[in-house]
Protein backbone atom coordinates (compact mmCIF):
# COMPACT_ATOMS: atom_id res chain seq x y z
CA UNK A 1 0.00 0.00 0.00
CA UNK A 2 2.77 2.30 0.65
CA UNK A 3 4.41 1.71 -2.13
CA UNK A 4 1.22 2.30 -4.06
CA UNK A 5 0.63 6.22 -2.65
CA UNK A 6 4.71 6.57 -3.43
CA UNK A 7 4.04 5.49 -7.01
CA UNK A 8 0.83 7.07 -7.27
CA UNK A 9 2.12 11.07 -6.54
CA UNK A 10 6.15 10.35 -7.42
CA UNK A 11 4.23 9.58 -11.44
CA UNK A 12 0.98 11.96 -11.58
CA UNK A 13 2.59 14.70 -9.25
CA UNK A 14 0.43 17.34 -7.64
CA UNK A 15 -2.55 15.27 -9.55
CA UNK A 16 -1.56 11.82 -7.92
CA UNK A 17 -1.57 13.63 -4.08
CA UNK A 18 -5.13 14.32 -5.20
CA UNK A 19 -6.46 10.98 -6.27
CA UNK A 20 -4.68 9.34 -3.19
CA UNK A 21 -6.79 11.61 -0.69
CA UNK A 22 -9.62 11.00 -2.77
CA UNK A 23 -9.01 7.40 -2.36
CA UNK A 24 -8.22 7.74 1.37
CA UNK A 25 -11.81 8.62 1.30
CA UNK A 26 -13.40 5.91 -0.54
CA UNK A 27 -10.90 3.13 0.73
CA UNK A 28 -10.10 4.32 3.89
CA UNK A 29 -7.36 2.05 4.83
CA UNK A 30 -5.44 4.31 2.74
CA UNK A 31 -4.29 6.43 5.06
CA UNK A 32 -4.33 10.52 4.36
CA UNK A 33 -1.35 10.69 7.04
CA UNK A 34 0.79 9.10 4.24
CA UNK A 35 -0.07 10.57 1.72
CA UNK A 36 0.04 14.07 3.12
CA UNK A 37 3.98 13.15 4.29
CA UNK A 38 5.02 11.74 1.08
CA UNK A 39 3.49 15.42 -0.17
CA UNK A 40 5.70 16.84 2.49
CA UNK A 41 9.18 14.63 1.75
CA UNK A 42 8.99 15.89 -1.82
CA UNK A 43 8.42 19.87 -0.51
CA UNK A 44 11.62 19.34 1.01
CA UNK A 45 13.45 18.00 -1.79
CA UNK A 46 12.46 20.71 -3.89
CA UNK A 47 10.31 18.28 -6.49
CA UNK A 48 6.35 19.88 -5.10
CA UNK A 49 6.21 23.50 -3.37
CA UNK A 50 5.03 23.36 0.20
CA UNK A 51 1.84 25.66 0.15
CA UNK A 52 1.24 23.80 -3.60
CA UNK A 53 0.87 20.61 -1.27
CA UNK A 54 -0.90 21.89 1.48
CA UNK A 55 -3.37 23.36 -0.56
CA UNK A 56 -4.05 19.88 -2.65
CA UNK A 57 -4.22 18.02 0.29
CA UNK A 58 -6.91 20.57 1.48
CA UNK A 59 -8.78 20.42 -1.87
CA UNK A 60 -8.63 16.85 -1.46
CA UNK A 61 -10.31 16.57 1.81
CA UNK A 62 -12.33 18.94 1.29
CA UNK A 63 -13.74 17.55 -1.82
CA UNK A 64 -14.06 14.06 -0.39
CA UNK A 65 -16.33 15.79 2.26
CA UNK A 66 -18.43 17.64 -0.29
CA UNK A 67 -19.52 14.12 -2.26
CA UNK A 68 -20.19 12.49 1.20
CA UNK A 69 -21.97 15.55 2.48
CA UNK A 70 -24.35 15.62 -0.85
CA UNK A 71 -24.50 11.26 -0.81
CA UNK A 72 -26.51 11.98 2.90
CA UNK A 73 -28.37 14.64 1.53
CA UNK A 74 -29.53 13.52 -1.81
CA UNK A 75 -29.94 9.75 -0.71
CA UNK A 76 -31.04 10.57 3.22
CA UNK A 77 -32.74 8.01 5.56
CA UNK A 78 -33.60 5.57 2.79
CA UNK A 79 -29.48 5.64 1.81
CA UNK A 80 -28.43 4.86 5.20
CA UNK A 81 -30.80 1.84 5.26
CA UNK A 82 -29.68 0.18 1.47
CA UNK A 83 -26.12 1.34 2.25
CA UNK A 84 -25.48 2.38 5.66
CA UNK A 85 -23.72 -0.82 6.61
CA UNK A 86 -20.65 -0.43 4.28
CA UNK A 87 -20.01 3.25 6.64
CA UNK A 88 -20.94 1.01 10.00
CA UNK A 89 -24.08 3.60 9.88
CA UNK A 90 -27.75 2.48 11.11
CA UNK A 91 -30.70 4.16 11.79
CA UNK A 92 -29.81 4.80 15.46
CA UNK A 93 -26.28 5.66 14.23
CA UNK A 94 -28.05 8.83 12.57
CA UNK A 95 -30.79 9.40 15.40
CA UNK A 96 -27.52 10.04 17.76
CA UNK A 97 -25.50 11.75 15.27
CA UNK A 98 -28.61 14.02 14.80
CA UNK A 99 -28.58 14.27 18.71
CA UNK A 100 -25.41 15.11 18.66
CA UNK A 101 -25.50 17.98 16.14
CA UNK A 102 -28.61 19.71 17.89
CA UNK A 103 -26.46 19.59 20.96
CA UNK A 104 -22.98 20.85 19.66
CA UNK A 105 -23.90 21.64 15.81
CA UNK A 106 -21.45 22.33 13.35
CA UNK A 107 -18.49 22.75 15.77
CA UNK A 108 -18.62 18.65 15.78
CA UNK A 109 -18.00 18.73 11.81
CA UNK A 110 -14.96 20.65 12.01
CA UNK A 111 -13.66 18.68 15.36
CA UNK A 112 -14.06 15.68 13.54
CA UNK A 113 -12.06 16.45 10.75
CA UNK A 114 -9.26 15.94 13.37
CA UNK A 115 -9.91 11.70 14.39
CA UNK A 116 -9.42 9.31 11.69
CA UNK A 117 -12.26 7.61 10.58
CA UNK A 118 -14.27 9.76 11.67
CA UNK A 119 -13.11 12.80 9.86
CA UNK A 120 -14.00 10.81 6.31
CA UNK A 121 -17.61 9.61 7.86
CA UNK A 122 -18.39 12.65 9.37
CA UNK A 123 -20.06 14.54 6.24
CA UNK A 124 -22.60 11.45 5.86
CA UNK A 125 -24.65 12.71 9.05
CA UNK A 126 -24.44 16.40 8.15
CA UNK A 127 -25.76 16.15 4.98
CA UNK A 128 -28.91 13.62 5.71
CA UNK A 129 -29.48 16.01 8.66
CA UNK A 130 -29.56 18.69 5.68
CA UNK A 131 -27.72 21.07 7.32
CA UNK A 132 -26.74 24.77 5.15
CA UNK A 133 -23.99 23.77 2.85
CA UNK A 134 -21.76 26.98 2.77
CA UNK A 135 -21.57 26.76 6.65
CA UNK A 136 -20.89 23.07 6.46
CA UNK A 137 -17.88 24.29 3.77
CA UNK A 138 -16.77 26.90 5.99
CA UNK A 139 -16.69 24.36 8.95
CA UNK A 140 -14.52 21.83 7.05
CA UNK A 141 -12.13 23.89 5.46
CA UNK A 142 -11.29 25.20 9.17
CA UNK A 143 -11.25 21.45 10.47
CA UNK A 144 -9.18 20.03 7.61
CA UNK A 145 -6.41 22.83 8.10
CA UNK A 146 -4.92 21.52 11.35
CA UNK A 147 -4.88 18.02 10.12
CA UNK A 148 -3.34 18.35 6.38
CA UNK A 149 -0.76 21.08 7.96
CA UNK A 150 0.48 18.84 10.39
CA UNK A 151 1.25 15.87 8.54
CA UNK A 152 2.32 17.82 5.60
CA UNK A 153 4.93 19.42 7.85
CA UNK A 154 5.69 16.19 9.26
CA UNK A 155 7.06 14.92 5.99
CA UNK A 156 8.49 18.53 5.20
CA UNK A 157 10.63 18.00 8.25
CA UNK A 158 10.95 14.44 8.04
CA UNK A 159 13.00 15.16 4.82
CA UNK A 160 15.45 12.46 3.24
CA UNK A 161 14.66 10.61 6.56
CA UNK A 162 11.72 9.24 5.03
CA UNK A 163 12.30 6.04 6.01
CA UNK A 164 11.56 6.93 10.13
CA UNK A 165 7.96 7.73 8.43
CA UNK A 166 7.50 4.01 6.63
CA UNK A 167 8.66 2.05 9.59
CA UNK A 168 6.03 4.44 11.97
CA UNK A 169 3.19 3.34 9.36
CA UNK A 170 4.57 -0.28 9.09
CA UNK A 171 4.21 -0.69 12.99
CA UNK A 172 0.69 1.13 13.14
CA UNK A 173 -0.81 -1.06 10.11
CA UNK A 174 -1.46 -4.06 12.15
CA UNK A 175 -2.83 -2.79 15.50
CA UNK A 176 -5.01 -0.72 13.44
CA UNK A 177 -6.33 -3.60 11.37
CA UNK A 178 -6.84 -5.57 14.69
CA UNK A 179 -8.98 -2.84 16.00
CA UNK A 180 -11.20 -2.58 12.53
CA UNK A 181 -11.59 -6.50 12.47
CA UNK A 182 -12.31 -6.45 16.42
CA UNK A 183 -15.07 -3.46 15.64
CA UNK A 184 -16.37 -5.40 12.64
CA UNK A 185 -16.55 -8.64 14.32
CA UNK A 186 -18.91 -6.69 17.48
CA UNK A 187 -20.94 -5.88 15.20
CA UNK A 188 -21.53 -8.83 13.37
CA UNK A 189 -21.89 -9.94 16.94
CA UNK A 190 -24.22 -8.08 18.23
CA UNK A 191 -26.68 -8.02 14.72
CA UNK A 192 -26.29 -12.54 15.15
CA UNK A 193 -26.99 -11.62 19.07
CA UNK A 194 -30.26 -9.22 18.08
CA UNK A 195 -31.87 -10.75 15.04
Amino acid sequence: MNNYVLDLIDNFGYLGMFLGMVLEAVIIIIPSELILATGGILASRGVFNFFLTFLTGLFGSVFCAIIIYYMGYFGGKPFIKKYGKYFFMKETDLEKSNEWYEKYGLIASCVGRNIPIVRTLISLPIGISRLSFSKFLIYTIIGSIPWTFVFVYFGYSLGSNWTILKEIMDKLKIPIILLLIIYLLSKIFFAIKKG
